[in-house]
């Protein structure tokens, strides 16, 4: 396949090649409808002359603001086909920090979904003189007020009318060009934004592609994660128009189960939390079926850990094991697998954020291999990937085709290839921190082993150094914390200090499923204040994670809060990680109180 010059071009060479295929499909009822690639393209070209009309130019920026919908996707390839620049908003994003991105981008033109997000948008209106015009896909029962269209109308406005600005714009594009501003999600300042080329998204793509070994035919994905994100625009928009997938989109979070059933995608991101959740769901359904059926799936789970740990690491199966293997995929996974809506998917994998051990074991004793993922938005999403030919469950993989990996003098992993980005929009500074000598600086430290796939000790800048000097990483301690049931999150603090502590947060599924297995109390404020669970999670650490430390990151004292970390509260990205800074604040006094003679036991969140 010849490299397209942008994803635009791509695109119409798409429409061109599959014409009444379906490339879309929208959740109308009961039922999926499709939008064929001539559609999609179509659409794509009336909405972009729409915005034409509406004064929209070269350069110009366009923030949507809307969950997951064909029409996020026409928009932010409308926007592109003009020279111009889509940008990603998070649903979740509270109205100052919608204000700061319109205004830091400079944007004349917002995409919302619906009545709530328009309410948001005509207050930012009133801050930022700059934008003027404001287009609702979902709009309200009542008159519009001025300044304000349907997405509907920019359609009609671009139909029907003289194409040749459209295609004037996209001959124009280069593939150097900016395509695209990903705002970083935050967990520390200010968002920045990292500017992407169209030779960024066409060449990550297509090394995307290639890794997942996604073919040019029968391919479907479930979009859901939030486009603002780098890793979703990959699966939902860049590499489904390169290799001609479907794109299934869920109608919300809560209805992705459900959706899923229905789209039966080919291939399936999601990040650890969302993992986290579906596991825990699993074990309720294991633990509630009949005994029968509970011994043939307990036999199959043992066999393809047995199976698939062999094959991961290129050793020879013995014969009446790869035969027990084929009687299990034939007479249990497969009803599992159909009931999850995994019936048809060939490549699963996680990222954004650490993976615990337990959870990768868990799947693959499901046959769902889970493959890890690193990368950041700095860099079109991926930098290594665990592939078909090549996983070790617990690292991140090697890196893709073309990308470069090295390790500096004190851990940074440093990063070269074609999706390295441009820089930082309007913060020369921080480009220049980021960018150096041709490497890319993540600001993860890490290393390469043996075989050359990546590990990840944790960030740069959350190295705890405690009051002896020692230093460690965070991350790897939280994530033993986490595979312990029923922690939900857990954070570990101890800067400067004679020991580590640890915040934790209970998973609500398997909190009730424990409490109930013991007859605590379910509540979940209850529970967390409950001396029982105390001396459980006190017993667990000890069991489970502590004899896995060295003698100074072991955790001496924790506190239980009641409530979960939420992206409603500020303790999570939209893209799930911890705001570290912001829960050490909150919480401040009750991490001094584990310092104290005394350790807290418990607390409310609040």
């Amino acid at each position: 396949m010849d490299t397209p010059r942008t994803m635009v071009h791509a695109l119409h060479d798409q429409a061109s090649r599959r014409q009444h295929r379906p490339a879309l499909w929208t959740r109308k009822g009961r039922t999926y409808v499709p939008t064929s690639w001539h559609e999609y393209a179509s659409r794509v070209k009336r909405f972009a002359l729409g915005l034409l009309s509406l004064g929209f130019q070269r350069g110009n920026t366009l923030p949507l603001l809307s969950f997951n919908r064909e029409e996020w996707l026409v928009a932010d390839l409308a926007a592109m086909a003009l020279g111009g620049v889509p940008v990603g908003v998070y649903v979740t994003s509270s109205p100052e920090q919608v204000q700061y991105l319109v205004d830091h981008c400079e944007a004349g033109h917002l995409v919302v979904e619906n009545e709530q997000h328009l309410a948001t948008a005509l207050a930012v209106r009133e801050r930022v003189p700059r934008l003027r015009h404001i287009i609702v896909l979902d709009p309200p029962a009542a008159p519009l007020p001025p300044g304000v269209l349907s997405y509907a109308e920019v359609l009609a406005r671009g139909t029907g009318i003289d194409e040749g600005p459209y295609w004037d714009a996209v001959n124009a594009l280069q593939p150097e060009g900016l395509a695209t501003l990903i705002y970083t999600s935050g967990t520390t300042g200010n968002p920045k934004g990292v500017m992407l080329s169209h030779q960024n998204l066409v060449w990550t793509a297509t090394q995307l592609m290639r890794a997942t070994r996604m073919a040019e035919d029968d391919e479907a994905l479930l979009s859901y994660l939030p486009l603002a994100h780098i890793a979703e625009q990959m699966l939902s928009i860049h590499a489904p128009i390169l290799v001609g997938a479907e794109v299934y989109f869920a109608r919300s979070l809560e209805k992705v189960p459900e959706d899923l059933r229905d789209a039966r995608p080919t291939v399936f991101f999601g990040v650890p939390r969302v993992w986290e959740k579906l596991k825990g769901r699993l074990e309720e359904g294991l633990r509630a079926l009949p005994a029968p059926r509970q011994s043939a799936v307990g036999w199959a789970r043992g066999v393809a850990v047995q199976r698939n740990a062999l094959v991961l690491r290129h050793e020879r199966v013995p014969l009446y094991l790869e035969g027990q293997y084929q009687l299990a995929r034939r007479t249990v996974f497969p009803a599992l697998l159909t009931k999850l809506g995994f019936d048809r998917t060939h490549f699963f994998s996680s990222g954004a954020a650490p993976i615990g051990r337990d959870v990768l074991e868990f799947f693959a004793s499901l046959d769902i291999v889970i493959r890890e993922v690193y990368g950041q938005s700095e860099v079109c999403g991926p930098t290594t990937l665990n592939t078909p030919d090549a996983t070790r469950l617990g690292t991140l993989g090697r890196p893709l085709l073309g990308v470069e990996v090295l390790i500096a003098d004190d851990g940074e992993i440093l990063v070269r290839g074609g999706g390295v980005c441009q820089g930082y929009f309007k913060d020369p500074a921080a480009t220049a921190e980021l960018l150096k000598d041709g490497w890319l600086h993540s600001g993860d430290v890490g290393h390469l082993d043996s075989e050359g796939f990546l590990h990840i000790t944790g960030r740069k800048k959350e190295l705890i150094v405690t009051s002896g000097g020692k230093k460690t990483a965070p991350a790897h301690i939280e994530l033993l914390l986490k595979a312990v049931a029923p922690v939900g999150h857990a954070l570990v603090f101890g800067e400067r200090r004679n020991y580590l502590v640890a915040l934790l947060t209970l998973d609500p599924e398997r909190a009730r499923a424990l409490a109930r297995q013991n007859g605590w109390p379910e509540e979940l404020s209850v529970l967390a204040a409950d001396p029982r669970l105390r001396q459980h999670l006190h017993e667990a650490l000890e069991r489970e994670v502590n004899p896995r430390l060295a003698r100074f990151e072991t955790i001496k004292r924790f506190a239980v809060l009641a409530e979960d970390f939420s992206i409603a509260n500020g303790e999570l990205t939209p893209s799930m990680k911890t705001r570290r800074q912001v829960i050490e604040a909150r919480y401040k006094a009750l991490i001094e109180s584990l310092y104290a003679d005394e350790p807290a036991v418990s607390a409310r969140a609040g």
